[in-house]
């Protein structure tokens, strides 16, 4: 495997940058998965999925790690806006880089499998937050991918979530509703946590914007969205399981595919048991549609 450092995907921050992994001996072109790390939207590095980017490149995946604009610098919703971004700027540069364009994934883990789930659910619409973007970085404003000059797309083949946030203003209500969270845990309301710093504005004083920042919003029947892998441990107090079930119904209701599933005993982040759990995600990612 060999990597490149630092590849600017966009020209608006520093973190605008991505790690690319690239498995040696794979063919051309390579299928890609975007990897985007969690943090509580605050904090964080590309860095953090190496271990998973190892894993997938062992698979014979080019991985594309990403850094996106944290809530410090930049409310929502840049970092959607960054990592869909980071997508055009893959499908732009594909065939210079031995990558297949139209065989781009996405992994994500808590804020990671948030903005993971919002390139799906989004697909290739455009939103408001792309068009202070421009053209990726030393490309031009149009670039030729197929012989009809298609225009880079963020819209992706596949999605895996892990215990990421869906609906902002249900958190808490269903914190509450686990008897195996302490009441402590039911904080996201507040103004100074991480999606209220996320939104830029609290949570319960903002419901539109709630809304707005919700996958689930931007999920259409005529427009079904890619196949999704969304695992939750049922006792993770931090991001509630329920967000995941909330995603699958919605998913389910737009005529999406959908494979969840809730870990018995198992909590969030670092208790999460991804190493366990990489060999059937890399079969999920097998199975996506070309």
């Amino acid at each position: 495997m060999r990597t490149e450092q630092d590849l600017a995907y966009a020209t608006l921050s520093d973190a605008q940058r991505l790690d690319l992994y690239l498995p040696t001996g794979g063919g051309d072109p390579l299928p890609v998965v975007v990897a985007i790390h969690g943090g509580g939207f605050a904090v964080g590095d590309k860095q953090d999925m190496a271990r998973t980017a190892h894993a997938l490149a062992d698979a014979g995946y080019a991985v594309a790690s990403v850094n996106y604009r944290l809530s410090g610098e930049a409310a929502f919703p840049a970092a959607v806006a960054d990592v869909r971004a980071a997508v055009r700027w893959l499908q732009a540069n594909a065939h210079r880089l031995g990558l297949d364009p139209a065989r781009i994934g996405v992994i994500g883990e808590s804020a990671g499998g948030y903005l993971a789930a919002m390139l799906g659910a989004a697909g290739d619409d455009p939103l408001s937050e792309d068009v202070d973007l421009g053209p990726p970085v030393g490309l031009a404003p149009v670039v030729d991918l197929s012989p009809a000059g298609a225009r880079p797309s963020s819209a992706v083949r596949a999605v895996v979530d892990l215990y990421g946030p869906v609906d902002f203003s249900t958190m808490d209500a269903q914190l509450r509703a686990n008897p195996r969270c302490p009441a402590r845990a039911a904080s996201h309301d507040r103004a100074d946590s991480p999606e209220s710093r996320f939104l830029g504005a609290q949570i319960t004083a903002a419901p539109e914007l709630v809304r707005l920042a919700s996958p689930l919003s931007h999920l259409r029947r005529d427009r079904p969205p890619p196949p999704f892998l969304i695992e939750h441990g049922d006792t993770d107090c931090t991001v509630p399981y329920q967000q995941s079930q909330q995603l699958a119904d919605g998913l389910y209701a737009a005529g999406g595919s959908v494979e969840l599933t809730l870990l018995r005993g198992v909590g969030h982040g670092g208790a999460f048991p991804l190493a366990e759990r990489l060999a059937g995600i890399i079969r999920f990612l097998d199975r996506a549609p070309r």
